[in-house]
């Protein structure tokens, strides 16, 4: 049997003797063709010489070699017959050296095969596969070092054995089957799992072929074996991660579909290309392109949550492009775009769809952008936000309807509070007509007063006037007319107005206007009524208080950036529960009381972007409770008005 081993290069202790020997042989030849009288061709004999060492020779050194060989023969020729010489001698001489150059090129073409089979050999070697050659009965003749590594075995102990019982290899085939393959084709190959020496099993992609002769003994195989036992552990490992992904994307509660995002980047890109910077204003100006690009955004998958939101029954039936189901009323795909172009990693907006069954639905549309390379699916995330809208929008009617039913109920209330205001014009116009009649009764009348007394009337019909329509702006749910209003004076002209209230009820009124020179944004009709409405509040909760008792204080002051109006009474003040629920509407604790001049008080005050606060007392002895407004001007006085008793 023939073994191929990866042996070493002869050594020179070999090679000597091997040049030697031929030597000795060629003297001999020389000898016998030269000083004997054999009329034989004894130098065809050089041949021996030749074979002997072109074996282990160079080129160069078998042509030296068969020089000698020639020169020796032509020297035993003219030693032994001359110049000339008989017919049959000179054919032996020919013969001899015909033989000799015959063989030299025989030779030379054996090691330019050897050349090329050590080439082959080498490369078999630098390899990072397992290969080995069996021959026809299926035994190993060559091993070489990528199968020493991959399966631990060395070349010494595997030559003669049958690889795959030695290494236990499950084939994917019936043996027959393969042979059958080989004898057909003259190659095979697939994925074999095989077991190491120390044990550990290895997957293969093996690739054999099969080198067919005449003679069916001599047939080999050269099996090629590329180690792919990572790569399978990372195949079925990405196998298992998608099964999770896809068992995950079915059964996940939200609404799940993937884009292919492509030809959008491509589009967005071909507008940065063509010299577009901004792409927010162009997209902006060009509702035709963004329209264009919704149509080429194709679905390629949905899950069940998804196909359930949007009516349809399977994946087969689902919408082909994200235009298909985007409601025409939807404009968040142009932001969309400005996202995908801007490269940001995610993105998150309101949409508006249209279900298979025409239903529109508000959703929330969560986005992760992935590499650019991995733009054909790129999953969205649906949330269904239909009912909370609406849940959203009929809370937000309901706050309307009670805010319109809340001034509609404050109306007495209100009206109770600036009556005294309207009934001062009233009173006025009354006074100023009849003094304006008795100016023109005298004899002669006197003109210039009568002119004066009527514009003093007209002056207070104005005012009556101004009055009313700030409570029918009020009642229909129109903005506060907003001015600049300076703080003292407008706590100044809401004392006077309930100034009757304060002596028919016997209170005493302290003052501390220390927001000197600050000035806030608002109405002044309402916030005066606010202010009244604390101060009516405070003169009805001393009320069981002897007069004696009664005390009401008024203090402004400004606190960095805001004016505080505190309003404090000498009154039972509030209770945990009562300061907890004061501005609840319908909440009292006055007999007959309504409920909602707290609340009142607190939606105006919302209206100015302030706010209004209770303190708790301990005992529940006095009431305070403070107004806060953001200032418009705070000059800071370098004086303050002193306090005052009223």
């Amino acid at each position: 049997m023939l073994r191929m081993r990866r042996d070493a290069a002869p050594n020179s202790l070999t090679l000597t003797w091997r040049y030697a020997g031929a030597a000795l042989f060629a003297a001999s030849v020389f000898a016998i063709d030269s000083f004997t009288a054999l009329g034989s061709a004894v130098a065809v004999l050089y041949v021996l010489v030749l074979l002997v060492v072109g074996e282990k020779s160079t080129p160069q050194g078998l042509y030296a070699v068969a020089g000698a060989c020639i020169a020796l023969t032509l020297f035993s020729y003219v030693y032994g017959h001359g110049l000339t010489g008989e017919i049959d001698v000179l054919l032996r001489l020919v013969f001899s050296i015909a033989a000799i150059l015959a063989t030299t090129f025989i030779l030379l073409e054996r090691l330019d095969d050897r050349k090329t089979v050590a080439a082959q050999a080498e490369l078999l070697e630098v390899t990072s596969d397992a290969i080995f050659l069996t021959d026809a009965s299926g035994l190993i003749t060559y091993w070489n070092s990528g199968a020493e590594r991959l399966y631990g075995w060395p070349s010494e102990e595997v030559l003669g054995r049958d690889p795959h019982q030695l290494l236990r290899s499950q084939l994917p085939l019936p043996r027959a089957a393969i042979n059958d393959s080989l004898r057909d084709h003259g190659s095979w190959e697939g994925e074999i799992a095989q077991s190491t020496r120390n044990g550990r099993t290895v997957y293969v992609f093996s690739r054999w072929r099969q080198r067919s002769t005449t003679n069916p003994k001599l047939n080999t195989i050269l099996e090629s074996n590329t180690d792919v036992t990572d790569r399978k552990a990372a195949i079925e490992a990405l196998a298992k991660s998608e099964e999770r992904f896809r068992t995950i994307f079915e059964t996940l509660a939200v609404a799940i579909w993937e884009h292919d995002l492509r030809p959008v980047k491509d589009a967005l890109d071909a507008l940065r290309a063509s010299g577009i910077t901004d792409m927010p204003s162009y997209l902006a100006s060009h509702p035709d392109f963004v329209r264009s690009l919704r149509r080429t955004v194709r679905v390629t998958d949905v899950n069940t949550t998804g196909l359930k939101l949007m009516g349809i029954a399977t994946k087969q039936e689902f919408f082909t492009h994200l235009d298909d189901f985007l409601a025409d009323a939807d404009d968040s795909f142009a932001a969309f775009l400005v996202a995908l172009d801007a490269g940001v990693s995610s993105y998150e907006n309101e949409a508006i769809i249209r279900t298979r069954r025409g239903e529109i639905l508000r959703v929330i549309v969560a986005f992760n952008f992935p590499p650019r390379d991995m733009l054909d699916r790129v999953q969205a995330c649906i949330l269904n936000i239909t009912e909370r809208v609406k849940a959203q929008e009929a809370l937000q009617q309901a706050r309307n309807q009670l805010d319109h039913a809340l001034r509609a109920a404050t109306v007495g209330e209100v009206s109770a509070s600036i009556a005294h205001e309207i009934n001062q014009p009233l009173a006025a116009i009354t006074t100023h007509a009849a003094a304006a009649r008795r100016w023109m009764d005298r004899d002669p009348p006197n003109l210039g007063e009568v002119r004066a007394s009527l514009q003093e009337a007209s002056a207070a019909a104005m005012r009556a006037s101004e009055v009313v329509r700030r409570i029918r702006l009020f009642m229909t749910r129109v903005e506060p007319d907003r001015m600049s209003l300076p703080v003292n004076a407008l706590v100044e002209e809401a004392i006077h107005l309930i100034q009757n209230e304060l002596g028919a009820n016997s209170v005493k009124l302290t003052t501390a206007l220390e927001a000197e020179g600050a000035a806030i944004l608002g109405d002044r009709v309402l916030l005066q009524q606010v202010v009244i409405n604390l101060m009516n509040n405070a003169i009805q909760a001393m009320q069981i208080l002897a007069p004696d008792k009664r005390a009401l204080s008024v203090r402004t002051v400004l606190s960095g950036e805001s004016v505080l109006i505190a309003v404090a009474d000498s009154g039972p003040g509030f209770s945990e529960e009562a300061a907890q629920k004061a501005f609840e509407p319908f909440y009292t604790t006055k007999a007959g009381g309504m409920g909602l001049g707290l609340a009142m008080c607190r939606t105006i005050l919302a209206a100015h972007d302030g706010d209004i606060r209770v303190a708790t007392s301990p005992g529940h002895m006095g009431g305070d409770v403070t107004i806060r407004l953001p200032c418009a001007i705070a000059a800071f006085a370098g004086t303050r008005e002193p306090s005052r008793t009223l």
